[in-house]
């Protein structure tokens, strides 16, 4: 045993350590190291981390790196006596060369009290900065030591920057340095690999994974560092990254590491704490007294927290989490030692959070504790409420893995359909159905046969066949049981049906009861449905402004609950996005568009996949360059709604655009099909009127393609949708203008703006091609009220290309833009700055090129290319 004046310090301590394993090079951690280092005043440098979150690695490349004087020390536990210590912390300084003169070192005691104030003597000597690297300082736990290395800290010399890494700070005056600015922290969110150098690490091992591979792996590790080694290492043996033993617990060298870096640092009954609490994946210190059975839980989870044992509090309403490896280690160490433990402990927290009414975490650790009781009394009394409240896929995930005899209970299996049906899964639904329909259990109370009518008319979005559900359901109390979840979801489900029906007064009778009993109770899943489900309502009653508002709100709603993925949040950017289309937005068009392809992750209704698939093809077929492949997709999508109940405003909307593409592309067959099936879907409506005339006109039958529209003109055939007369009325203006009548095209293009300015509708100006864009010319300036809208139109519309026209200059086009104003050349000639005679040259070009022989004219001819 060597006497306190020894200096037993062995060499290694002293060296900067050197990695066994292939290094990634952390630039922007070296760059935050080298910052914090070289910062002033004099700062202290703390790199805060779990075991295995790299320190140490970090640390070691920096000063090899660095080019500083850098003085190394690795703490253990024995450096807790003062001679130790500051023997192994005179030699590294000693090793850095800063003191010309070593004899100064050598004066330094090596015991307290003396220690500090002769090092911090010693560094007026030095005049280039030395950096003191301490790692592994959570080892100093002896007073005497503390005080005299906080002494340092707090009086640290101006050549001196002091590094100190450590899993957990010791307990050193470090607040007040942090209020003076000399506190400089590294913390193990910092630390936490990256995407690019976790792809590093893996090939630095020479493993192969793809990046998908890699998000998944930091992702279950979280960027823990050791995690990510021990991941490579077992990915080197041969494992798969999408199925490795580490998180399951199953890993000997991972077992190895968590137990030696990790736990061994707490005594037996923390490490029981531990194990028998891997049944939750968060804590609060309430939850894990009463799983594990322990009164001063709060402390021991601080504790583990605060000595960075892997366990993270999460935020202030004190609750922690274990990282995603340790708790695997955990659960399997659990199988192993308590099996007999296991189901008792997820019982214990199921109550408890039952108790504090939070029914599915409840139900998750019910299953697990294979109570089948607890989980049929928790489906009946909060499954239908939890539908409404966050959306049916994390109930049907659960209930996947019920008992089957449980869901043969009729609520049970009700609820376990409906939760299906709003997971987008019908065949389990149906599954449940069939067992619930052969139960012994019949449905005799009024409460069970709303509830099982509820689940049919749901079901039946699914086929888009909602006469029987709905015959069924007029027979039971749906909708007026008094029952709050079982009243919204059935005013919700028979809402969505009659829309789809077209029943528009049912419809907004049983969505606006739906919405208010939803926002009322606070059924927030259920009062997003109803949104986006009213602003459908309202497209097809032609009130694009509420559409606009209640889609924009919903969407709003979606993204404040995380909630914008979902397949409804579909339909609302599909309502958006035709609005877009509509406006000739055809960038916003096709980004809501895509945006609604992708939340059909899962089956929805026909209405809300068709919403966004059919408004997908109809944005990109002016884009694409294959427009023949375009049109053919959308004939495909069209006729997939024959015989099934869909939307009749959709129908409506999409049959005049895939007609128009089906000729565009020359399949007059297709144009002719879209019109006869259309005719099956809704009958004699307008619609049908203008497809019938579309293909007269196509043919040269003028007087049959008016008769055609005739009745749509007059209103005695009333359309679908509000842009079908804005269609029809242009038609008109085209054909009549065809048969020299431009005062009636006038008119006829008059009755266009007033249909289609309330609801900002350009798209059918834009497809009715140049005989529109010429009379919309021509009558600029008779429009009266329209005027305005009638300018934004034609703002709005693409230039026509022009043949053989010269290129105006660009003070000719100046000129243009004025040439529809009431001024005189004299006062253009003042506003452009230039003289009459100037002025009067340039008219002279304009009219030459334009093809005019006057300014009247020219305006007409600018316009109708789109120049003006």
């Amino acid at each position: 045993m060597p006497r306190d004046d020894e200096s037993p310090a062995v060499p290694p301590k002293s060296r900067v350590p050197s990695s066994a394993v292939p290094l990634v090079r952390r630039e922007r951690l070296l760059s935050t190291l080298e910052e914090c280092v070289t910062s002033s005043p004099p700062p202290v440098t703390v790199v805060t981390g779990p075991a295995g979150a790299g320190k140490t690695t970090l640390l070691a490349d920096w000063a090899r790196a660095s080019g500083k004087r850098v003085a190394w020390v690795t703490v253990d536990e024995h450096d807790n006596r003062p001679p130790h210590l500051w023997s192994a912390v005179r030699d590294a300084l000693v090793l850095s060369e800063a003191w010309p003169d070593r004899g100064v070192l050598d004066a330094v005691p090596l015991r307290e009290p003396g220690f500090a104030s002769a090092i911090i003597a010693a560094f007026e000597q030095v005049t280039t900065p030395v950096c003191l690297v301490l790692d592994n300082a959570h080892e100093l736990r002896e007073g005497d030591v503390l005080v005299s290395l906080d002494l340092l800290v707090r009086h640290t010399p101006d050549q001196l920057r002091l590094v100190l890494a450590f899993r957990y700070p010791p307990p050193l005056h470090l607040s007040r340095l942090r209020v003076e600015g000399r506190l400089r922290e590294v913390g193990a969110e910092q630390l936490a690999f990256r995407q690019p150098e976790a792809e590093e690490l893996f090939a630095n091992h020479l493993v192969r994974v793809t990046p998908d591979e890699v998000a998944g792996l930091l992702r279950d590790t979280e960027g823990w560092t050791g995690g990510l080694r021990l991941a490579a290492m077992a990915l080197k043996d041969g494992g798969s990254a999408a199925a490795l033993p580490m998180f399951d617990g199953e890993d000997e060298r991972v077992a190895d590491y968590l137990v030696e870096e990790v736990l061994s640092q707490h005594p037996e009954h923390v490490r029981d704490f531990l194990v028998a609490t891997s049944v939750c994946d968060s804590l609060s210190a309430d939850l894990a007294g009463a799983v594990a059975g322990c009164e001063d839980a709060g402390a021991v989870l601080d504790l583990l927290d605060r000595t960075n044992s892997l366990v993270t509090k999460m935020d202030s309403r004190e609750r922690y989490r274990y990282h995603p490896v340790l708790r695997g280690f955990l659960s399997a160490e659990l199988r192993r030692t308590r099996p007999a433990d296991r189901e008792r402990l997820h019982l214990a927290a199921a109550r408890w959070y039952a108790g504090r009414d939070e029914p599915i975490a409840a139900l998750e650790h019910a299953i697990s504790a294979s109570d089948g009781e607890l989980i049929g009394e928790l489906i009946e009394q909060s499954g239908l409420r939890e539908i409404l409240l966050q959306g049916g896929e994390r109930l049907h995930e659960l209930l996947t893995t019920v008992p089957q005899h449980l869901l043969g209970r009729p609520v049970v299996g009700l609820v376990a359909a409906l939760a299906a049906l709003d997971a987008g899964d019908p065949a389990a639904a149906d599954r449940v159905l069939d067992q619930v329909g052969r139960s012994a259990h019949p449905l005799r109370s009024d409460h069970l046969r709303a509830l099982h009518a509820t689940v049919l008319v749901h079901r039946a979005r699914f086929d888009g066949n909602h006469a029987e559900p709905l015959k069924i359901m007029s027979r039971t109390p749906a909708g007026s049981t008094g029952q709050p979840e079982l009243d919204g979801i059935a005013l919700l489900n028979r809402g969505v049906a009659a829309l789809w029906r077209g029943e528009h007064r049912q419809a907004e009778a049983d969505l606006t009861r739906a919405f208010e009993l939803a926002r009322t109770e606070g059924y927030d899943h259920a009062v997003l449905q109803c949104q986006v489900h009213l602003a459908a309502l309202a497209i097809a009653s032609g009130d694009v402004a509420s559409t606009v508002s209640r889609a924009q709100s919903a969407v709003s709603f979606a993204e404040e609950k995380g909630w914008e993925s979902e397949p409804v949040c579909g339909l609302a950017y599909a309502l958006l996005g035709t609005h877009a289309y509509q406006r000739l937005a055809d960038a916003e068009a096709r980004q809501l568009a895509a945006r609604a392809v992708s939340t059909l992750t899962r089956r929805s209704d026909p209405t809300v996949e068709l919403s966004a698939s059919i408004l997908d093809t109809v944005v990109s077929f002016e884009h694409t360059a294959d427009p023949h492949a375009v049109a053919a997709d959308l004939w495909r999508k069209w006729r997939e709604l024959d015989g099934i109940e869909v939307a009749p405003p959709l129908v409506a909307y999409v049959a005049p655009a895939a007609q128009r593409m089906a000729l565009r592309v020359g399949e007059q067959q297709w144009a002719a099909g879209i019109a006869d099936q259309l005719e099956s879907m809704l009958g004699p409506c307008g619609e049908h009127a203008l497809l019938q005339a579309v293909l007269h006109t196509h043919h040269a039958r003028t007087s049959q393609a008016r008769k055609a529209i005739a009745p749509v003109l007059s209103g005695e055939l009333r359309p679908v949708v509000a842009t079908t007369a804005v269609d029809a009325w242009l038609l008109e203006a085209t054909l009549v203008d065809r048969a020299g009548s431009p005062q009636q095209a006038h008119q006829a293009v008059s009755k266009a703006l007033a249909l289609a300015e309330p609801i900002d509708a350009i798209r059918p100006f834009h497809n009715a091609g140049k005989p529109i864009r010429d009379l919309l010319a021509s009558g600029a300036g008779r429009f009266g009220r329209l005027d305005p809208f009638a300018t934004t139109t034609m703002t709005a519309l693409p230039p026509v290309a022009a043949d053989s026209v010269d290129v105006l200059t660009s003070r000719e086009r100046d000129l243009l833009v004025e040439l529809p104003s009431m001024r005189t050349a004299e006062e253009i000639a003042d506003a452009m700055f230039v003289s009459v005679n100037t002025v009067k040259t340039h008219l002279r070009g304009i009219y030459r090129k334009l093809g005019v022989n006057q300014r009247r004219d020219a305006v007409i001819v600018a316009r109708q290319r789109g120049l003006i």
